[in-house]
């Protein structure tokens, strides 16, 4: 009795030996043969079934090297290989203007073989059951009844082809391309054996064109930030330009359209242009687009109220919020910070500190060698309804050296949204960098005899020039030195 062990290896033995024989049998095939040389096998053809076939159906071949056919013909005519299944089965479409013939073969090397047998090629006469409706929407889908509908090659509506998207022998689907010309022919086309055939659908049929329906328009547009436009119909846009320059497509889908805007559309308000169909437009005016070097830091439709801190010590009667008693600024959101101060202390009562407040890191770098080419100019809007707060700004740190103050007349825009820069280069001659800290303060100041002091404060932006395109107003040199 053999051992496990003995059987192990008389198994090894007997696997070691079959693999010997095998690969001493074929050694001169594996080795002699090249790439090119089996690629260069004569094909042959031993069956072609069926031997009568309607055009658009399919023929299957068997025979030898059939795996290397690159291309079918039935007569002259060429034909689509549909599928190589292996060494001898492969499978064409026959073509929709074919005729009888043999079946001829062409391999990659140029290896042709040619069948013995003909095939019968018929064409069947498409037959319609259904009717068909008198008008549909661009991109609906029309199904068609019938029988030898797949002899079917195309549908046409005017002068423009629908997209075929299914068929076979009783049904039929077909797309609704876009063709502004209403109404207009449809009829359909099939092969018979003296050439294409016609036959009408419809002598009068009506395409609807719907007007793409865009959700919401950009309330901003920067040069390095995409564009996006969600809707419905969206696939019917031809074309979009934005102050007059055409724009290239980043993503198009039936939902959305994206894009970036063209380099020569300078920093305005600019019209976005979106055309469709052949001659129909869509007209967004006057959207703000800012070509040069932009960073948002605080845009209220994306932050509370809760980035500024309130000493309530100081001011128990402050009150902070998202929107107040005036309208929003001209751009870019539905929401802007409503601060109202209600003593007269001279105390800070709201403080912010970008750098720790907001979600974007880059503000400590603002003032860095080469960053908004040595000019950063930081933008808000404001409203302080015809109050006069004091606005404190500290950079690179909160002594009385790091800060410079607005207040009075200057700050005072009178009930009305104003766009104010400041040149934060050499804005403290001291600082060079705002990365140990850059603050917001507002408070009353001592003098003040109305209250409640109002602010009102939204998208607080750097650009790398003062935006006059959208009126915005120099104030570095208002700001004076003294706490």
């Amino acid at each position: 009795m053999k051992t496990k062990r003995g059987l192990l290896i008389v198994f090894l033995l007997t696997i070691t030996a079959s693999l010997q024989v095998f690969f001493s049998c074929d050694a001169d095939v594996e080795v002699d043969q090249t790439v090119e040389e089996i690629l260069s096998a004569q094909p042959t053809i031993a069956s072609i079934s069926p031997g009568t076939a309607n055009i658009l159906t399919k023929v299957i071949i068997t025979g030898d090297y059939l795996n290397f056919a690159d291309k079918a013909y039935i007569g002259d005519t060429a034909c689509q290989i549909t599928q190589r299944v292996n060494g001898k089965t492969l499978e064409i479409e026959v073509a929709a203007n074919a005729s009888s013939g043999s079946i001829k073969i062409v391999t990659s090397a140029g290896k042709e073989a040619v069948s013995s047998e003909v095939l019968n090629v018929t064409y069947p006469t498409p037959s319609i059951t259904t009717t068909f409706p008198e008008s549909a929407t661009v991109n609906d889908n029309i199904v068609i009844e019938g029988t030898n509908l797949e002899s079917i090659s195309r549908i046409t509506f005017g002068d423009m082809e629908g997209v075929i998207q299914f068929k076979e022998g009783q049904a039929l689907v077909v797309s609704v391309p876009n063709n502004e010309v209403s109404p207009v022919e449809v009829n359909y086309y099939y092969n018979s054996s003296s050439g294409e055939v016609s036959g009408p659908l419809s002598s009068s049929f009506n395409i609807l064109i719907p007007t793409p329906i865009i959700d919401a328009w950009p309330s901003l547009m920067s040069r390095d930030n995409e564009v996006t436009l969600v809707g419905t119909d969206m696939n019917l846009i031809t074309s979009i330009s934005v102050g007059g320059e055409t724009v290239a497509f980043n993503t198009a889908t039936a939902t959305s359209v994206s894009f970036n805007v063209p380099s020569a559309v300078v920093t305005g308000y600019q019209d976005i242009v979106v055309s469709y169909s052949t001659s129909s437009k869509i007209t967004q005016p006057s959207v703000p687009y800012i070509n040069g070097q932009f960073e948002s830091y605080i845009e209220f439709d994306s932050y509370t109220e809760d980035v500024f801190v309130i000493n309530y010590s100081k001011d128990p009667l402050a009150t902070q919020q998202l929107n107040g008693n005036v309208p929003q600024p001209p751009f870019p959101g539905s929401s802007y910070y409503n601060l109202n101060m209600n003593t007269g202390t001279g105390s800070t009562i709201a403080r912010m500190r970008l750098d720790r407040e907001t979600n974007n890191d880059t503000f400590p770098y603002v003032l860095d060698e080469g960053h908004f080419n040595n000019n950063a100019v930081m933008h808000f809007w404001i409203n302080t309804e015809d109050t006069e707060p004091i606005l404190k700004i500290y950079m690179g740190g909160t002594s009385s050296v790091n800060r410079r103050q607005l207040s009075g007349p200057d700050i005072n825009t009178g009930g009305e949204w104003k766009l104010y820069a400041v040149r934060l280069n050499g804005f403290i001659p001291s600082v060079t960098s705002t990365g140990s800290g850059f603050e917001f303060r507002f408070n009353t100041g001592s003098s003040v005899s109305v209250f409640p002091v109002i602010v009102n404060l939204d998208w607080i932006i750097v650009t790398d020039s003062v935006l006059t395109e959208f009126g915005a107003i120099d104030v570095t040199d208002l700001f004076d030195s003294a706490g």
